[in-house]
């Protein structure tokens, strides 16, 4: 079941309504067998095209795919987008671009923020935390929480 976080930055409101995890229709044979799924989840023809091909090849599928929270690491605009790993002779996954700078978008994680709040951290970069590209603050309420499937 995935999650819906409204997040919102503590001082000045700058944030995202994301969805984040996977539902009940995302088995692997419909988001990597289905080349209209795929492409609605990443909304990018060369990715989608890349994966398929990926996957005839013999690429397999890593079982930790789904929507996730990025930012460009550049100026921290936050986007939701889907995540997902091809492992075989290299490895495989959407590199999506900022569409304000073009610099390659990077996952983030939640971590712990002072009592009442949240914080993300890069994947990639445990010590590196995001902050609000509009006020420089690091730290998010959670505006609404809730699932979907």
């Amino acid at each position: 079941m995935g999650e819906i976080h409204d997040l919102h930055c503590t001082k000045c409101g700058y944030g995202i309504k994301a969805d984040t995890g996977i539902g009940m229709l995302y088995s692997p044979e419909n988001v990597f067998r289905n080349r209209q799924f795929l492409l609605d989840l990443v909304d990018n023809t060369k990715i989608t095209d890349q994966t398929m091909s990926l996957l005839k090849e013999g690429y397999e599928i890593n079982e930790d795919y789904g929507h996730a929270i990025y930012a460009c690491p550049n100026d921290f605009y936050l986007f939701d987008k889907f995540y997902f790993q091809l492992n075989g002779p290299n490895k495989f996954g959407p590199q999506y671009p900022c569409p304000y700078c073009q610099m390659t978008l990077e996952r983030l994680t939640f971590a712990k923020g002072n009592p009442g709040t949240t914080r993300l951290r890069f994947v990639k970069e445990p010590k590196k935390y995001w902050h609000c590209p509009k006020c420089g603050n690091d730290e998010l309420n959670e505006m609404a929480f809730g699932n979907w499937d």
